[in-house]
């Protein structure tokens, strides 16, 4: 049984790794993935810690590109956002394995979950949020085990991890009420002690950047712009976005996740609260910071939904029904494809389509894949005017292509990357 699930672990992690690298973009995309790119061409470590710096994803992959100067910086951030993508599904394979005790169960949930629409879209491109996923996943991982297992001193490794985490994004302070309560709760006091000043320790090493550079505090944990989203209507939008994202990441599974959760509630209630005291704030945070692209803040939120799902299988009483459950996991990228299919034919979805053709239309929103995408240096080189405000992605394209002309290329090969 031991080898079997060992199998799958790695079953998991190569067939995902796949998945991910053969949709994996054709060409640099729009939005974060350039900055991200440009950093790894540059070659020079970013010392800051504001919202925007991403200090520990960029600084990985500012050594990646050191430790390894034969490979273009595009391919390490390439290989840096697929590689913790698809380590992510088999930790959440193991993660629900504890809990559920079930292979078939687990298997499933960690599969609805790495095909699950903004965790696929964010493997397929150079982000932060596969990267960011993997260390909190391993921070999930180790506070259930010790509530399960009441090894408790792995609470300073998880408070570790967490502090840490902040470095790469610093969403992750929204897990620390439900973390310090657990603390409160349930750990001796030494090892109380110790978790607590090492959180408070790493969470003060973000401001060491701000002070020494002079720049204000707040730009560690404000992008300046959460306060003027705010407003009734835009929150009760984002909420019914939130909704359609939901349904869109785990279609009809979500019946299991709501299952999960009432069963949890019922095994185990501190699991449950810490699970669901570490996914409401997330919720909310990213419903309330309703920029265009807030999906990608959800992901920490499914990723726990996706626990909840596990349970919610393991606990459907038709051994039948459980088999056709993981089976049709299978069926997740026809949804998709489907649901393109079908949208695309409706005159109301024109217009939309039309504003955002520049980046590939309805298919960049729709389809998580993104090999044949429409990429942002050859727009840039075309000098294509966009429908909206895109400067801050064309500048960093503008220096990009700046470099790589400097290494040799010319502008058509350019245009293919």
């Amino acid at each position: 049984m031991v080898n079997n699930k060992k199998k799958l672990t790695i079953i998991l992690f190569v067939g995902f790794l796949f998945v991910y690298f053969i949709g994996s973009f054709s060409k640099v995309p729009f939005g974060d993935s350039v900055d991200f790119v440009l950093n790894a061409e540059r070659g020079t470590f970013i010392n800051s810690t504001s919202t925007y710096a991403h200090f520990l994803y960029s600084n990985t992959l500012v050594l990646l590109t050191k430790a390894l100067p034969f490979a273009e910086g595009r391919e390490i951030a390439r290989w840096l956002t697929i590689v913790s993508a698809a380590l992510c599904v088999p930790i959440l394979y193991k993660t629900c394995l504890l809990i559920t005790k079930s292979n078939l169960a687990s298997l499933t949930a960690s599969i609805v979950f790495g095909l699950g629409f903004s965790f696929w879209k964010n493997a397929e491109i150079v982000e932060i949020y596969t990267f960011n996923l993997l260390i909190i996943s391993l921070f999930f991982y180790l506070v259930i085990l010790t509530i399960l297992s009441k090894r408790y001193i792995l609470i300073i490794y998880s408070a570790i991890i967490l502090g840490i985490s902040l470095f790469s994004h610093i969403q992750n302070v929204l897990i620390f009420p439900a973390f310090g309560v657990l603390i409160l709760l349930i750990v001796p006091k030494k090892i109380k002690y110790i978790s607590i000043t090492i959180l408070g320790a790493l969470f003060l090493g973000l401001f060491i950047f701000p002070l020494k550079n002079n720049e204000p505090l707040s730009s560690v944990y404000s992008s300046g712009v959460v306060s003027e989203k705010i407003s009734n209507t835009n929150i009760l939008k984002s909420l019914l976005i939130a909704i359609g994202y939901l349904v869109y990441n785990f279609w009809y599974f979500l019946i299991s996740s709501i299952l999960g959760m009432f069963l949890l509630y019922k095994k185990n209630k501190l699991l449950f609260f810490f699970l669901t005291g570490s996914a409401l704030p997330i919720f909310i945070f990213s419903i309330i910071f309703g920029v265009s692209d807030n999906y990608v803040y959800f992901i920490p939120f499914n990723y726990i939904l996706a626990i909840f799902l596990g349970l919610g299988v393991s606990d459907v009483i038709s051994l039948k029904l459980r088999q056709w459950l993981a089976k049709s996991v299978i069926l997740i990228p026809a949804f998709y494809f489907l649901t393109y299919k079908i949208i695309i034919q409706i005159p109301q979805a024109e217009n939309f389509a039309k504003s955002k053709s520049y980046k590939g239309g309805l298919k960049y929103y729709l389809l998580p894949w993104m090999n044949n995408n429409v990429g942002i240096l050859e727009f840039t080189l075309d000098k294509k005017i966009p429908p909206e405000p895109v400067d801050w992605m064309t500048k960093s394209a503008e220096e990009y292509i700046y470099l790589l002309k400097i290494k040799g290329y010319t502008e058509k090969e350019i245009k293919e990357l």
